[in-house]
């Protein structure tokens, strides 16, 4: 049997809610306080939270990010928001969410999204719910008090959710993009689309002429590999006659040991004046070496 939290400031629709969700094979606990939710993350373990509220005592915001921070939960998570609340985008991506719902919303309505979260006989507890849509007198009149105040009716909502049901299996569901870029952006608008307008073929678009490469930067680069190709012969030169008179295999080179032995023989004949010397020519090679051009 899956487990449901619930996380609501109303204490009225959330018993409402439990008594639905038991009657239809749920086991579910209620809190109506925040800060009691890792508590009974330990405690209950439940395999999806929903949370409804916009109050000191429960803020769907809050929990939001709290349950992304919770990483050793795994379950699912649906957020209600209030009808006239806008989150901002940066907003949504901290909080922790697989469905996102508005008030007002009814328990028929609720129940069957949480259905498609899960893995139990999805048709069996449907046709479970509805039947006790149309005969459960008190579960109807709760439900219609939440209707009114969006102006539908419990019949009305069995209707929608029964088509849909029978639609979804002969069609997949197709998301409205500009319905969720206004949710996330009350302010957008679609662009407008000039028409009858020429177009020359020739001229760079605005989005072509940010490639565009500066003629003045190729032009550096090409004196760049010119500078080079000079250069380059020239040091290969003045290598090559500086190991003529190095009496080893370069290809091979020398072990440690007789390096080691050769240092310890030059430290011993060299003056502090000729150390001195050779540090600073070391360095003078080293700085020209990595000198950028």
């Amino acid at each position: 049997m899956d487990r449901v939290l619930l996380v609501f400031d109303d204490l009225q629709y959330s018993g409402h809610l439990e008594m639905t969700l038991r009657k239809v094979g749920f086991d579910t606990e209620t809190i109506t306080n925040e800060y009691n939710l890792s508590e009974k993350l330990l405690t209950f373990n439940p395999d999806y939270i929903i949370v409804k509220g916009n109050s000191p005592r429960v803020s769907c915001l809050q929990i939001g990010k709290k349950l992304k921070e919770t990483v050793r939960y795994q379950g699912r998570v649906i957020l209600i928001f209030p009808q006239d609340l806008k989150a901002k985008p940066e907003e949504l991506i901290k909080l922790r969410m697989d469905l996102l719902l508005f008030e007002p919303i009814s328990a028929l309505r609720l129940v069957a999204h949480l259905l498609t979260l899960t893995t139990v006989d999805h048709d069996a507890i449907m046709d479970k719910l509805l039947r006790i849509a149309h005969t459960d007198s008190q579960f109807r009149q709760y439900e219609q008090q939440i209707l009114k105040t969006s102006g539908a009716s419990i019949d009305a909502e069995i209707q929608m959710i029964s088509g849909t049901l029978k639609a979804g299996k002969d069609k997949p569901i197709e998301l409205d993009e500009k319905l969720i870029k206004t949710f996330v952006d009350p302010n957008f608008k679609e662009p407008e689309i000039a028409q009858n307008e020429p177009h020359s073929v020739d001229a760079p678009t605005e989005k072509e002429s940010e490639y565009q490469v500066d003629p003045k930067y190729t032009d550096s680069l090409k004196a760049e590999l010119e500078s080079i190709d000079t250069e380059l012969p020239l040091r290969i030169a003045t290598y090559n006659n500086a190991i003529k008179s190095v009496d080893q295999d370069l290809k091979k080179g020398l072990t440690k040991r007789y390096t080691r032995l050769k240092a310890k023989e030059n430290d011993n004949v060299t003056t502090p004046e000729e150390k001195a010397s050779r540090d600073g020519e070391r360095q003078e090679f080293a700085s020209a070496l990595w000198k950028k051009k």
